[in-house]
């Protein structure tokens, strides 16, 4: 196959691809339905008329009582995921009543490919241990709704502050920094939840659509691995050596994980609501990459430089929020746990591998072959995958100095 060809994968070619990468069944068959439907049309945006009749013919099997659904409206960003909001009327022998919910739909491709059954089950699993969206119901496969689509519930509050400290924050809340006065209650909130999300007892939840990594094993993180060396291999345009390399250095330390936990994998300032009169969050978002494995991969993700945002005295604050020493000093008190800045170091070169792979390949080719909604986003992620590669870059090399 020509790389530079990837609209059309063969039969064969998906199947000499799934047997390379060892990863996750749900994350595998996500995988492959991108190259199913990329063989396809271009995707074009839903039809809302047609996705009223299909939202309703979904809905009524669910549901027992009559019920009618208003309001049906897109919601703009979704770079993960079309977005629309919508109210359900229901006439019960109680009363009659209406909820704003939250459809969640699968557009041709992403700026990650996840799958929504991993999504709804991680959601529902954490009603009651932090703040989330109420689950509703799920359509795995896109069977009613065309797409793969998920309904939760709508809830109130801001991503990001209406006058942010720092420049940063514009495009998913990314590096959005937050006023002197709120930072230390968010903050507190920011590591308890955390620490409540990692130390959940997966084990007694229904996560069934979840591999579980064996611990005193490198598995999680060969999982993780596998999958983003995968995504680079169906969505890059042209080989790169900081991509080679990178992938031969992080097969070469693969870390034990000693305590597999529940990892949300995209904990950050922009992933959370809160009212910004009284710095309360009220939800926790984001949860299509979640996944079992090393807390680690949590943690080097939140203390990302991109994430961060200077103080009034130009500082850096993680996720706009604490000095990384003060940050790391507080979860280790709250969480119990000791941060290894070993596996801490191995999974800051895994996530910047994956925003280097997401970036500069899957986001490119997205718009490239006329698979997602956003095209602008899109391109505007290109830039920032290869600022990702240069930084990649530069540890990689200054490990090849230090040896």
């Amino acid at each position: 196959m020509n790389i530079n060809d990837k609209r059309y994968f063969s039969d064969q070619a998906i199947a000499a691809i799934r047997a390379k990468y060892p990863v996750e069944r749900t994350v595998d068959e996500a995988l492959t339905w991108k190259l199913q439907r990329r063989r396809g049309c271009d995707y074009r945006l839903t039809d809302m008329d047609e996705l009223s009749v299909r939202l309703s013919r979904f809905i009524a099997d669910q549901v027992t009582e009559p019920f009618h659904i208003t309001a049906l409206t897109r919601l703009p960003g979704g770079g993960s995921k079309e977005m629309f909001r919508f109210t359900l009327h229901r006439q019960a022998a109680t009363g009659d009543s209406a909820e704003n919910l939250i459809l969640r739909m699968n557009p041709g491709e992403s700026i990650a490919e996840t799958h929504r059954l991993r999504e709804f089950q991680v959601m529902k699993a954490m009603k009651g241990v932090v703040p989330v969206p109420d689950t509703y119901w799920v359509d795995a496969d896109g069977a009613v709704l065309g797409n793969s689509a998920m309904v939760c519930g709508f809830v109130t509050g801001i991503a990001k502050p209406s006058k942010p400290q720092g420049k940063s924050g514009s495009v998913s809340g990314i590096g959005a920094g937050f006023p002197k006065e709120q930072r230390e209650p968010l903050l507190a909130q920011f590591i308890a939840h955390l620490v409540a999300i990692q130390n959940f007892r997966w084990q007694i939840a229904d996560l069934s659509a979840f591999d579980v990594p064996r611990a005193g094993t490198v598995e999680a993180a060969s999982l993780s691995l596998n999958q983003w060396s995968r995504v680079w291999e169906e969505d890059c345009f042209e080989e790169h050596p900081v991509i080679t390399l990178a992938a031969q250095w992080l097969t070469n330390h693969l870390p034990i994980a000693n305590d597999i936990c529940l990892v949300h994998n995209d904990y950050r300032n922009g992933n959370f609501l809160y009212n910004e009169d009284t710095a309360e969050i009220t939800a926790i978002l984001d949860w299509e990459l979640a996944r079992l494995g090393d807390y680690h991969e949590d943690l080097a993700w939140i203390l990302f430089q991109g994430f961060a945002s200077p103080d009034e005295n130009g500082t850096p604050l993680v996720c706009g929020l604490a000095p990384r020493d003060e940050f790391i000093k507080r979860y280790e008190e709250q969480s119990g746990r000791s941060v290894d800045e070993k596996k801490l170091h191995y999974y800051t070169v895994l996530n910047l591998y994956k925003l280097a792979i997401l970036g500069s390949a899957t986001n490119a080719r997205a718009a490239a072959d006329r698979q997602t909604h956003l095209d602008v986003m899109m391109n505007l992620s290109t830039g920032l995958g290869y600022s990702a590669l240069c930084e990649l870059y530069q540890i990689l090399n200054a490990e090849e100095a230090s040896q």
